[in-house]
């Protein structure tokens, strides 16, 4: 009986041993396994997408030679990477870069540049990167000084106002950014597409937007420049402006002259002239010479500079033509020369004073123009020559005044005649002056 129970506990001990060796052996197992497995395969493989694409010259032959990325045709990149993976879960899009080498690139232009890749201490083997190329265009920036012109499109103007030429504070602007851009800039405005309304006066807005454009007109993209200012006034003068009749004045015409049987031809018809007085009004007319009726011969035609004359009216001239021509229309109009003598030439306006006035000249041979069939029945006997002493500059003895032509028998007939009428000044002798008194009682 004892024997029997000590076998029974020889046979419970044993099972107890063997199951704590079996428990144990199974771990080993494992551990074995996973060391073997580890063994055989020791790194996988990962996709990773949005990796940022740098193109930074900096340190290469490129920066040397004051070239810079402008443009690059990607901006992500995505890899398949083979590595160790114990590391693969700190492999991501953060610890990559994808870059491009510019090292040997001495010239600006468009390329095509392989993309490269890089990792923050991180062992890898590349499978591929997509895409695997770029296209870049390198380039200098530079820096040009650039004219600003206004624009301010929408603004309209009082009835009898308009603009005169917009001015732009500061009035140039430097730009800074590629070579290749910058060559291209022809014009620079200042723009504000605020609205104005019935505008009577001049005045100032502010603006804050650029608009550069070629010479074939087309708009220049920015997003690569800078600019000096991002502020400017602009100033819009705000004229008086009106059409206006050109006009010409006669100087020494005889009283009985018919001044519309002069056909005169003004050309142009119309000015368009202006002021920037904002209060004030112009007349339908302008004066553009005072002509001597003695000038206008047949064939007669001159051309007036009206710009002087107008400045000197503080007036602008916003007709696009700097002349105006006045011409005598001759059709009908023929010409002869008579001669008058003593008879004919007179003084008149004479002085209150103790001088006599009496004419030296005896004969004058003057040149009349008219209508034709009047010309020709013209005798010296229908002419006057007169000389006026309203305004005599009683200091000189011996005096010498313009004659005025007049035709007795036609106020359509005038002289082309310069003439003059030499005048002897004596001092009045008591008789004479009794006479004058005897006369003037009378």
């Amino acid at each position: 009986m004892n024997v029997i129970k000590s076998l029974g506990k020889r046979i419970g001990s044993g099972f107890a041993n063997n199951t704590r060796l079996a428990v144990i052996s199974l771990i080993l197992a494992v551990i074995v396994w996973l060391m073997i497995s580890m063994g055989l395969d020791q790194s996988a493989s990962k996709t990773i997408t949005n990796i940022r694409l740098v193109t930074d010259t900096i340190g290469t032959t490129a920066a040397d030679n004051d070239l810079s990325a402008i443009y690059c045709d990607v901006e992500k990149v995505e890899v398949k990477l083979k590595c160790s993976k114990t590391q693969i879960r700190n492999i991501n899009a953060d610890t990559l870069e994808a870059y491009i080498d510019f090292d040997n690139v001495t010239s600006a232009g468009k390329r095509t540049y392989p993309i490269k890749l890089r990792g923050n201490g991180v062992q890898y083997e590349l499978e591929s990167i997509s895409p695997s190329v770029a296209s870049v265009t390198l380039d200098r920036y530079t820096a040009v000084e650039v004219p600003v012109t206004p624009k301010v499109p929408n603004i309209s103007f009082a009835e009898g106002k308009v603009p005169d030429e917009m001015t732009c504070e500061p009035s140039e602007v430097t730009v800074s950014g590629p070579a290749s851009l910058l060559e291209k800039v022809s014009k620079c405005y200042v723009y504000s597409d605020k609205e104005f309304a019935d505008k009577d006066s001049s005045f100032t807005l502010t603006a804050d937007k650029l608009q550069l454009y070629s010479d074939d007109d087309v708009e220049i993209d920015q997003s690569k420049m800078t600019f000096s200012n991002n502020s400017y006034v602009i100033t819009v003068p705000v004229l008086t402006q009106k059409a206006v009749q050109p006009v010409v004045q006669l100087s020494n015409i005889p009283e009985n002259f018919n001044k519309d049987a002069l056909k005169l031809k003004i050309t142009p018809e119309s000015l368009t002239i202006a002021t920037n007085n904002s209060n004030a009004e112009i007349s339908d007319t302008f004066e553009v010479q005072k002509i001597n009726l003695s000038d206008i011969d047949l064939g007669y035609s001159k051309d007036f500079d009206i710009n002087e004359r107008l400045a000197n009216l503080g007036m602008m001239n916003r007709s696009g033509v700097a002349t105006v021509n006045v011409s005598l229309d001759g059709t009908g109009l023929d010409r002869k020369e008579i001669t008058l003598d003593s008879s004919s030439i007179h003084l008149s306006d004479l002085p209150n004073d103790n001088y006599d006035y009496e004419p030296i000249t005896q004969k004058l041979t003057i040149t009349i123009v008219g209508p034709a069939d009047v010309v020709a029945q013209l005798t010296s006997k229908d002419f006057v020559a007169d000389a006026s002493l309203l305004n005599v500059d009683k200091s000189e003895q011996k005096l010498s005044y313009d004659a005025v032509i007049s035709c007795l028998t036609s106020n359509e007939v005038w002289s082309v005649t310069k003439a003059k009428i030499s005048i002897m000044k004596t001092l009045k002798t008591e008789e004479t002056t009794t006479t004058s008194l005897a006369d003037n009682n009378e």
